[in-house]
């Protein structure tokens, strides 16, 4: 028994310590505002499934060695990172539901001398909007298509890295939110219920819009969008994220790299042109990407050396 517990402690990663941690932390929040938050209970038993199914394929890879076991220990934390974005809105809207965007929308003005949205309007053309809204829709695949090859390389070292590195600017973002929520610029600077005609695409932007709105918390048809959709507008999680992809696909010689900066540059501008974002929002999110990217390998050295697991 205590050879398999120690092979056991033996085959704990750091994503796995970052998620538990971003868990218990959400789990903890949940508690303390129970009375508060919608779907408390069904929160604390999510939580409760992604803890199992975590010690499971940690179980299951130690004892099989089975390559789809040690498959699901790299990507396991492809749902779950969506699921706990969807609780830090949950959250976010009860612990701090005070929105930011007039401060954004004047941080925006002193930055750039203009509404950065209403400047990009002199610009838009149904298929340029349509090529942004797909290089935004695409910011869901471009991490994965890097995790992907690296996994297909067997280069296991890599992906390691990458996933930690991703997952932990993800989080980190998550915790960020409470601090300014904000709802974004389509709605505090344009009107929401005229986007389609104000900046109309050609084929798909209507529906990729439609479904990036159902993932923000929008519900088709709401009376009120603007209460409804997440307030995680700073920082911009899209920008974070892309140039965390960006940074760890060079360092990785992914083949996929040069694509990444062009689609993720792309994807950048369309944060703003699309109305997603403030331009404040996009300059802390590349300066975040900056910043946490190295402090994750520290943060995966003080874990070993806190867990003693390795």
């Amino acid at each position: 028994m205590h050879d398999l517990i120690l092979k056991l402690r033996q085959s704990i990663i750091s994503v796995d310590v970052y998620t538990v941690t971003i868990m218990t932390v959400f789990s903890l929040m949940t508690v303390i505002f129970y009375p508060y938050v919608p779907m408390a209970s069904s929160v604390l038993y999510q939580n409760v499934l992604i803890g199992a199914a975590i010690v499971a394929t940690i179980l299951l890879e130690s004892l099989t060695g089975m390559r789809v076991f040690l498959m699901l220990r790299y990507f396991y934390v492809i749902p779950v990172i969506y699921l706990l974005y969807d609780q830090s809105q949950l959250l976010v809207k009860v612990i701090h539901s005070v929105d930011y965007d007039d401060a954004l929308i004047v941080a925006d003005r002193i930055i750039f001398r203009t509404d950065p949205t209403a400047w990009f309007d002199k610009f838009s053309f149904p298929a340029l909007t349509e090529y942004l809204q797909i290089c935004y829709f695409l910011f869901y695949v471009l991490p994965i298509m890097q995790a992907v090859e690296l996994w297909k390389r067997n280069d296991i070292d890599k992906l390691e890295l990458f996933v930690r590195g991703i997952s932990f600017c993800f989080f980190i973002s998550y915790l960020l939110y409470f601090a300014m929520p904000a709802i974004g610029p389509r709605f505090t600077l344009h009107d929401y219920s005229s986007i389609n005609s104000d900046l109309p695409g050609l084929f798909v932007t209507n529906l990729f819009r439609g479904i990036i709105d159902a993932g923000g918390g929008i519900t088709l048809g709401s009376p009120d969008p603007a209460s409804m959709v997440n307030r995680d507008c700073m920082p911009s999680g899209h920008t974070m994220m892309t140039f965390a992809n960006i940074i760890l696909a060079f360092r990785n010689r992914s083949r996929f790299r040069w694509s990444f900066v062009v689609i993720g540059g792309s994807l950048i501008i369309s944060t703003v042109y699309l109305r997603y974002h403030y331009g404040v929002d996009v300059i802390v999110g590349a300066i975040l990407a900056a910043l946490v990217l190295p402090l994750e390998p520290i943060i995966d050295r003080l874990s070993r050396k806190m867990t003693d697991w390795s």
